[in-house]
């Protein structure tokens, strides 16, 4: 009975020093704490996906499948409707255009993949009768093919992505070429596109594309082009990029449409951080083409003789200042556009700079009256974006200011797509105009979207001195421009 109390009496004493000892253990030092790992965001779930295995095995082979899609609503008033001469009555338009696509994304074993989208581009009230079935009575095409490609992402076991097919991509700043998603149809190409990256820093890029199918095969449309783009590692966010374009066309069935002309652009964005996270930063862009060859004037859509020589360049200069307060953030900058224009349009000579496939919308006002064609651009801008928590993603507000003026003085007003509005001579000013944009985005998530904007066209001296006809808008009463839109998205 003794024994079994010492024993007892002896457990106890040892468990009491064992408390003691842990209540005198020093704290660890910050250092030697662990640390905590930060929390994983978690990637969100595309439910539009899907996986399906060829086979019972674990480790079988799957195709995945990825669904995509848009619906885009958008109302659009102007007043007047245009500034070409001429026309009786330059009255107001309203209309509301409508976008539906849909596509499917195929990922097969072996690297060999498949894309096809469709789209549907219509106008509200656009079917006689609102005959969902009958031909549209605007210039719209109804449904089409958008794009339809095969690819893959290694091709020749070399790194190699290729594109075969229809297809839409873009180049740099989309100043040159761009898909032009303002417009209801945008753009796509039809050809072949490869790509190889180089170390991580070299991009090349090679492309031909048939643009115009004519009556025989000589007389076809191609448009061949390559670019390197170089986005240096220890300068994160600048990108340098060299892009060569060749447009040939020997339409012998129509004389005044030849063409063999190149162009050559150097482009450079920069980014430059002025704080840890980059919450203060300068951006800016820099960019040149220059464009020659042989044209005739049906192809450049200038006056002149066939088989002129091409000689125009266009530039384009940005410089922005960015900074953050807590979820806002604010931008501020300047931008000049330059595009030559033709000194003597009756000569063997085309000096007007032609943009191949602009994105015109962006870059020279939201109204949409001034191409990038002999023309100055000054552009004063500031943006606001802020986040606006769960309800809502995010909201922005983006204002421009806008002075045009003619290049040259012996050349002419042209539009958005290169077509001219009004023709021009050292008679008249060199001041198109002035424009004033504002444009509100709404993100709420990444489903649904909302825009809103208004710009408004102050008229220069060029234009009332140009003016013809009767009605409002003419007989130098040209009038300013309103131009109000709201759109609606979804996309998924």
């Amino acid at each position: 009975m003794l024994s079994r109390l010492l024993m007892v009496l002896l457990v106890l004493g040892l468990c009491d020093h064992a408390l003691q000892a842990e209540e005198k253990k020093p704290e660890p030092s910050p250092a030697q704490t662990e640390p905590k790992p930060a929390p994983v965001k978690p990637k969100p779930y595309d439910p539009f996906s899907l996986s399906f295995p060829l086979s019972d095995e674990p480790d079988a082979d799957r195709i995945q499948l990825k669904f995509f899609g848009e619906h885009r609503t958008r109302y659009e008033g102007r007043t007047p409707s245009t500034y070409v001469p001429g026309l009786a009555s330059h009255t107001a338009t309203s209309l509301i255009n409508m976008r539906t696509r849909l596509g499917i994304e195929a990922r097969f074993p072996r690297n060999v993949n498949a894309l096809f989208e469709i789209q549907d581009a219509r106008l509200w009230g656009d079917e006689p009768r609102a005959d969902a079935n009958a031909p549209n009575t605007s210039t719209l095409t109804g449904t089409d093919v958008l794009q339809a490609y095969i690819f893959t992402t290694n091709l020749l076991d070399a790194g190699i992505d290729a594109r075969l097919g229809r297809q839409k991509f873009t180049i740099g700043n989309q100043r040159l070429w761009s898909t032009l998603e303002w417009l209801v149809q945008s753009r796509a190409w039809d050809g072949l596109r490869l790509q190889r990256s180089f170390g991580g820093d070299f991009h090349l890029q090679a492309f031909a594309l048939l643009v115009n199918e004519l009556s025989r095969l000589k007389d076809d449309e191609w448009i061949l082009g390559t670019s390197l783009r170089w986005t240096p590692g220890f300068l994160p966010k600048n990108e340098l990029e060299l892009l060569l374009l060749y447009d040939f066309r020997d339409d012998e069935a129509n004389s005044a449409l030849f063409a063999e002309v190149a162009t050559l652009s150097l482009r450079y964005n920069g980014f430059f951080g002025l704080n840890a996270d980059d919450s203060l930063a300068l951006e800016f862009t820099a960019e040149g083409a220059f464009q020659f060859g042989e044209a005739d004037p049906g192809f450049w859509g200038t006056p002149g003789r066939s088989d002129s020589a091409v000689q125009a360049f266009g530039s384009a200069l940005t410089a922005d200042f960015l900074f953050g307060v807590e979820d806002n953030k604010f931008r501020v900058g300047l931008e000049y556009g330059f595009a030559s224009g033709d000194s003597n349009p009756g000569d063997a000579k085309f000096q007007t700079f032609r943009a191949p496939f602009p994105f015109a919308h962006r870059y020279q006002g939201w109204a949409d009256q001034v191409g990038w064609r002999n023309l100055h651009d000054f552009v004063l801008r500031a943006s606001w974006n802020t986040s606006l928590g769960e309800d809502v993603e995010s909201l922005g507000v983006m204002i421009e200011l806008h002075a045009f003026q003619r290049a040259n003085d012996d050349d002419a007003w042209y539009a958005p797509a290169g077509a001219v509005i009004r023709s021009g001579s050292p008679a008249q000013s060199d001041e198109l105009g002035y424009e004033f944009d504002l444009v509100i985005p709404l993100k709420v998530s990444r489903f649904f979207s909302f825009e809103a904007g208004w710009a408004h066209f102050v008229t220069g001296r060029f234009v009332s001195q140009t003016a013809t006809g009767s009605g409002p808008g003419s007989n130098n009463e040209d009038s300013d421009m309103d131009f109000f839109w709201v759109q609606a998205a979804f996309r998924f």
